[in-house]
C-alpha cells in the first residue's frame, strides 16, 4: 500500500493583502484581564519583507513565553538598582539620588508590578503602571481610602512605614492618615525607575520588546519659582545664625550663591579660596557646571570664622587642617558632611518655627530672580546657577518682580516723548461734576432753585444758563441736582 503524502507543518501567522500592502498577524496568547486573543501585526509593502516581519514576530512570541522562566520585574528592579551603583562611582549619578530611587521602588513599584513575570511584561506593565501613578497622584503612600492611622517602624532613625498593623505596637512616629497626593516630581521619579529598569532589561536581551515606551507618563513639574520675599528671607537668614554659627553660614551660603543644596553639603574648606574670595561650586548634577564663585568681604568673614571654629575643633581631637574638611557637617572633625534629608527637614521646622512655609530651594529661586531682576545678563546669570544653557535659566526662573514689571511700564512709553506733538491735545473736560468745590455756591443754589420752581429737566437748565452766557455741563447740571435730591421725578413739585 503506497504511502499518504504528509501534510506541510502548518504555518504560525498569516499574511493578507491589503490594497497594495500585506498585513502579517501572529498569534500572542490571551490577555489575562480581558480574556480575548492577542495579536502582533504589522503592514509591510511587498510579499517578502511580509514573510521576514512573521518569523520576526514568530520569534517575538516565542521569546516573550520563554522569558516567563527568567523571574519577575521585581526582580528585574533590584538589578537595575545595583547597576546604577557602578554611575555613582563614576559621578554619573549621586549617592542621595540612588537612595531615593532605591526608597520609591521599595514603597512604591516593587509592591504593585514587581509579581508581572517579564514574559507577560508587554501586555501587563501598562495598565498596571498607569493605574499605580493614578493611584500615588490620589494618596502619597497608596491608601485607597482605607488606612486611618500611619504605623510606622520603631527604633533610631527608621520610617518605615507598616501596612500591616497586626503586632504592631505605635509609638511616636505613628500618627493619623491624612491622604495627600504624591507631588509630581515624585509622580517623575517613579516613572523614571519604571522605564529605566524596561530599558536596562532590553538592553540586556530579557525582553525583545521595550513596553514602557506606551505608558502614558505623568505630566513633568512646573517651574514655576516660588522665591519669598525679600524679608521672609532675611528671616530665615537671622533665624539659622540664632540656632547656630554653623548652621548661619550654610543658610546665608544657599542665598548668596544660589547654589542647590547638594552642592553645598559636598563643599570642603580647600574649595574656598581666601586669596581670591572666591569658592568652587562642584555639581554632580548636571556635566560640566562646577563653577569657581566670586563672593563678597561679608561671606568670606563668615567662611574665615567658620575655618576658625573646625579648626580648634580638630585640635581638640588631636588633629590639623588638611583641607578635606566639609563646611557642613555633624561629625567634630567635620570629616563627613551632613544628611542632605537633615539639612531639609531642619530648615523646613526653622520656617515653620518663624510662620514660613519654605524649602531649601526656596532660596535658590530668590536669588535667581533677584539676579535677573537686578539686570544681570542671562548668560552670567545661569553660569552663576549652573545651568548648561541659559535658556534653562530664562524658562525656569525669568520671574517678574512686581518693582521690575513697573520699571518696564515707565521704559516703553519714555521711548516715545518726542513723539508727543503728533498726537491731538485730549478736549478740556468740565469735572466740576467730580470735583464740586470747583462749582460756585451762589450758580448751584440757582440750578436747585430752577428745578423746583418751574420743574426743568437737567438739559433745559443748561439751555437756560447758556443763554446767559454761563457754559455748564448738562451732568454737571444733573450732579449738582443728585447731590440735593433734586433728581427723581417727584422733586420738582416741591416748592423753595
Amino acid at each position: 500500500m503506497a504511502e499518504q503524502p504528509r501534510k506541510p507543518l502548518r504555518t504560525r501567522g498569516s499574511i493578507l493583502p491589503r490594497g497594495k500592502a500585506f498585513r502579517v498577524s501572529v498569534y500572542a496568547g490571551k490577555d489575562p484581564e480581558t480574556g480575548k486573543a492577542r495579536y502582533l501585526q504589522e503592514t509591510c509593502p511587498d510579499k517578502a519583507t511580509a514573510e521576514a516581519a512573521r518569523e520576526r514576530l514568530v520569534a517575538q512570541v516565542d521569546a516573550e513565553r520563554a522569558s516567563t522562566a527568567k523571574g519577575s520585574f521585581g526582580r528585574a528592579v533590584l538589578q537595575w538598582l545595583d547597576s546604577r551603583e557602578d554611575d555613582v562611582h563614576t559621578d554619573e549619578l549621586t549617592a542621595e539620588t540612588l537612595r531615593h530611587y532605591r526608597n520609591l521602588a521599595m514603597n512604591h513599584v516593587i509592591p504593585v508590578l514587581g509579581s508581572i513575570t517579564l514574559g507577560g511584561l508587554d501586555r501587563e506593565l501598562v495598565p498596571a503602571a498607569e493605574r499605580l501613578y493614578r493611584d500615588i497622584g490620589k494618596c502619597r503612600i497608596r491608601c485607597e481610602g482605607r488606612m486611618k492611622v500611619e504605623h510606622y517602624a520603631t527604633g533610631a532613625g527608621n520610617a518605615h512605614l507598616i501596612r500591616n498593623p497586626s503586632g504592631h505596637q505605635c509609638g511616636g512616629r505613628c500618627k493619623p492618615h491624612v491622604c495627600t497626593r504624591a507631588s509630581a516630581s515624585t509622580l517623575h521619579k517613579v516613572h523614571g525607575v519604571v522605564t529605566g529598569t524596561c530599558a536596562t532589561i532590553f538592553r540586556w536581551g530579557w525582553i525583545s520588546a521595550n513596553p514602557s515606551a506606551r505608558i502614558k507618563a505623568p505630566k513633568m513639574p512646573k517651574g514655576l519659582p516660588k522665591a519669598p520675599t525679600t524679608v521672609q528671607a532675611a528671616a530665615l537668614v537671622n533665624a539659622a545664625f540664632a540656632h547656630d554659627g554653623d548652621w548661619g553660614t550654610a543658610v546665608w551660603l544657599l542665598l548668596v550663591t544660589s547654589a542647590r543644596r547638594g552642592e553645598i553639603v559636598r563643599t570642603q574648606l580647600k574649595h574656598v579660596d581666601f586669596e581670591r574670595n572666591r569658592i568652587f561650586i562642584d555639581s554632580s548634577k548636571v556635566d560640566g557646571t562646577s563653577r569657581w564663585m566670586a563672593l563678597d568681604e561679608a561671606t568670606m568673614a563668615l567662611l574665615a570664622a567658620l575655618r576658625t571654629r573646625i579648626e580648634k575643633r580638630r585640635n581638640l581631637a588631636g588633629l590639623a587642617i588638611t583641607g578635606e574638611e566639609y563646611l557642613y557637617s555633624y561629625k567634630p572633625d567635620h570629616s563627613k558632611p551632613g544628611s542632605l534629608s537633615y539639612f531639609s527637614n531642619r530648615f523646613k521646622d526653622m520656617g515653620k518655627a518663624i510662620g514660613i512655609e519654605t524649602h531649601p530651594h526656596a532660596l535658590r529661586h530668590y536669588a535667581a530672580t533677584e539676579l535677573i531682576a537686578g539686570g544681570v545678563d542671562i548668560v552670567t546669570a545661569a553660569r552663576r546657577l549652573g545651568h548648561r544653557a541659559p535658556s534653562t535659566t530664562a524658562d525656569l526662573y525669568a520671574a517678574w518682580r512686581p518693582e521690575s514689571d513697573r520699571r518696564v511700564a515707565e521704559l516703553i512709553p519714555a521711548t516715545l516723548v518726542p513723539l508727543t506733538h503728533l498726537q491731538p491735545a485730549r478736549p478740556a473736560r468740565d469735572r466740576s461734576a467730580e470735583q464740586p468745590r470747583r462749582t460756585d455756591p451762589d450758580l448751584e443754589k440757582r440750578i436747585c432753585d430752577l428745578r423746583r420752581r418751574l420743574g426743568w429737566g437737567p438739559r433745559r437748565i443748561r439751555n437756560h444758563l447758556a443763554a446767559e452766557g454761563i457754559e455748564k455741563a448738562e451732568s454737571t447740571v444733573w450732579q449738582i441736582l443728585k447731590r440735593h435730591g433734586l433728581n427723581t421725578s417727584n422733586s420738582r413739585s416741591e416748592s423753595p
